[in-house]
C-alpha cells in the first residue's frame, strides 16, 4: 500500500468530523484540509521526538569521564620511578626492558 490509503483515511476522518459538526465542504476542500492535518501530524512527530536512551554524545561523555577518573587514580610506579623501563646491570653488561609493573607507562592503578 502506498500513501494513497493514508490520504483516503485522512479524508474520511475529516469528512466525518465535518459531518458531525455540521460543516459543509466540497470533496476538494476536504482533501486539502486532510492533507494539511496529515502534514501537521507528521511535523508534530518530528518536534515531539523523545529519544528512548542516552545519545551517542552522552555515551561518549560518560566513557571520557570514566577514562579521566581512571587516569586521575593512577600513581607513579615505584618499580621504575615513573620512567617506564628498568635497567639491570651485570658485571660486564646491562639490559633495559619495559617495566613489568606499569608496562612502560610510568604510572598504574594502585
Amino acid at each position: 500500500m502506498g500513501e494513497d490509503w493514508q490520504a483516503t483515511i485522512w479524508q474520511e476522518t475529516v469528512a466525518s468530523s465535518f459531518d458531525e459538526h455540521g460543516i459543509a465542504a466540497t470533496t476538494d476542500q476536504i482533501a486539502k484540509v486532510a492533507d494539511d492535518v496529515r502534514g501537521t501530524q507528521e511535523n508534530w512527530e518530528l518536534v515531539s521526538y523523545t529519544p528512548t536512551g542516552p545519545s551517542q554524545l552522552q555515551k561518549d561523555l560518560t566513557e571520557a569521564n570514566r577514562q579521566l577518573d581512571e587516569e586521575r587514580r593512577k600513581t607513579t610506579c615505584r618499580e621504575c620511578h615513573g620512567i617506564g623501563h628498568i635497567t639491570s646491570y651485570g658485571p660486564c653488561h646491562s639490559a633495559t626492558s619495559q617495566c613489568w609493573k606499569c608496562r612502560g607507562e610510568g604510572r598504574h592503578l594502585p
